[in-house]
């Protein structure tokens, strides 16, 4: 049955891989379950598997990476994609109605993407954005990737029998867990990465990960109940708990808005008006999709990675405040040190 529905989904879909859409490379994959994931990736041009290692190989003309894979016990998954974007790609699941779909799945995500700079002392800058996610069987979602960017993921994967053995009946769960597992609402949520809760398993990962030719099934084992341990006992204090219901074409518009924004970090932030009219969407909609996306208002967000790159800045370059204040389109030093102080607790003259 699963080799006759993986043929058939790759006979009928063939034709549309890598589609080009709103600016995008479109790479589907079946996505009712881990394995069928890294088995219609293989079949798919320019990707090969090595079950040996239990890694997936990718070189295509609009990405290069890998992924390790395995399946820690039964019905408990844990994959690490790698990858490097050649031209901007974004993912969207396929789901087979014929074969079982009961696979949540938690995702934390790190893409760096670099910038051109005029004035920067490189000709070029970086940022990094984390993220965090949860996904519920047959959960629909866009992710984009913006040409240059690169990407490294911690994804875990359990089935509902998974789940109900080991979360939901366990002692003094949280009501805000069961909500995540009973809310239809919450098909798919985008959370706030909080590295003060995260930080220390996910380095533990990067180590775990990059440190063996083959990571350690028991550590990679108890990181991954560590870190399902951690979300779950947290889930009601990380901020940004919101589920994204826009459209498809409204999401892709924001994430280009969001794209836009990290590429004029050294500046002035842009204008409402500008953004609008640069994107072809009104002012409202353009205030309204983007607080739906990310939580807050264009400016603040645009603001906050500001002050976040400027702490970078400061510590590793020796500049008075009043010039890195300039950089970053300050006029005035008092404005920039109080936005300064208000993101990091601290002043900028204090950092080093």
């Amino acid at each position: 049955m699963l080799l006759k529905r993986l043929t058939n989904w790759f006979n009928t879909s063939k034709q549309y891989f890598f589609v080009y859409k709103e600016g995008f490379f479109n790479l589907s994959y079946l996505s009712n379950s881990p394995e069928l994931i890294i088995r219609s990736s293989e079949r798919m041009p320019f990707m090969k598997v090595d079950r040996e290692k239990q890694m997936l190989y990718l070189d295509t003309p609009f990405v290069n990476g890998n992924c390790f894979f395995a399946e820690l016990e039964e019905g408990l998954w844990i994959l690490n994609p790698k990858m490097y974007y050649k031209n901007n790609v974004s993912y969207r699941p396929i789901y087979d109605e014929f074969l079982p779909s009961n696979y949540y799945c938690l995702t934390f995500n790190f893409v760096e993407n670099e910038y051109d700079s005029d004035f920067f002392e490189s000709n070029s800058y970086k940022v990094e954005n984390q993220s965090l996610s949860f996904i519920q069987p047959k959960g629909d979602f866009l992710h984009c990737h913006f040409k240059g960017s690169e990407e490294r993921m911690y994804i875990i994967y359990f089935n509902e029998e998974w789940a109900d053995k080991n979360i939901l009946n366990a002692p003094n769960v949280l009501p805000e867990t069961l909500d995540l597992f009973t809310n239809s609402n919450k098909k798919f949520i985008n959370l706030k990465y909080n590295d003060n809760f995260f930080g220390e398993i996910i380095q533990n990962f990067d180590f775990t990960f990059s440190n063996s030719h083959k990571p350690d099934f028991f550590v990679l084992k108890k990181l991954t109940y560590n870190i399902l341990d951690t979300f779950f006992n947290k889930v009601g204090y990380i901020e940004g708990l919101k589920f994204n219901n826009l459209k498809l074409k409204d999401h892709i518009i924001i994430e280009k808005v969001e794209h836009f924004l990290m590429g004029s970090l050294y500046g002035k932030f842009p204008g409402i008006d500008h953004i609008s009219e640069k994107f072809k969407i009104s002012p409202t909609k353009l205030k309204a999709d983007f607080k739906k996306m990310y939580g807050i208002s264009l400016f603040k967000y645009f603001q906050n990675k500001q002050m976040d790159s400027a702490y970078g800045y400061i510590e590793t370059n020796e500049l008075f405040i009043k010039d890195v204040a300039q950089k970053f389109g300050y006029e005035n030093v008092s404005k920039f040190t109080k936005a300064f102080q208000k993101r990091h607790n601290v002043l900028p003259s204090h950092v080093k």
